[in-house]
């Protein structure tokens, strides 16, 4: 299945087809296109730890198994398939929307990532957002709301092994990129 889904950038998921259809109508078109890239990646691509791409499009080594070399994890000497970490995955959704011409934060992970937003509240949050972990050890895009009105969050994930669409557990603060210029 796996095989299948190598290179392949067609929204497939359903939960992420289900939110892109939920957007609202007069969203803005930056804020859309940084939701919409980052659905492409639900479900196809494996966390790994220092997991980082600047490649337009699908990026040939993810899937390719290969030694976790960055320091700080329980996966550090091991080898796992090639993908992408949080900061990694939010960095590569920027970075196409832009046709490479912007990575938020200019590749210095969540921390630097976090400095490249305003604060907002939670009852500013706009699909396209950014929010994080306490001391930045996380971040993910906010995708839009479920039917109850709970924020949904597009991130590549360590405990779920990929890019997937979840609620906000653990995710405490929240920022508006720069890149919008709003």
């Amino acid at each position: 299945m796996l095989a299948t889904l190598a290179g392949d950038l067609t929204i497939s998921d359903t939960t992420a087809k289900k939110l892109l259809a939920d957007l609202p109508a007069d969203l803005d078109p930056e804020r859309r296109a940084v939701v919409e890239s980052a659905c492409r990646l639900v479900g196809k691509v494996n966390y790994f730890w220092g997991g980082k791409s600047l490649v337009m499009g699908w990026d040939s080594r993810w899937g390719q198994l290969t030694k976790v070399w960055a320091d700080g994890n329980s996966t550090t000497d091991t080898y796992r398939p090639y993908g992408l970490d949080c900061s990694g995955f939010v960095d590569w959704v920027f970075y196409n929307v832009t046709d490479g011409e912007y990575v938020i934060g200019h590749g210095g992970g969540v921390h630097m990532q976090h400095t490249y937003c305003t604060p907002i509240s939670w009852n500013e949050a706009q699909p396209g957002d950014l929010v994080f972990y306490p001391d930045d050890e996380h971040v993910g895009i906010v995708g839009g709301r479920d039917e109850s009105g709970n924020m949904l969050i597009i991130h590549c994930a360590f405990s779920q092994n990929n890019v997937v669409i979840t609620g906000l557990e653990g995710l405490t603060s929240i920022g508006h990129p720069l890149y919008y210029g709003e």
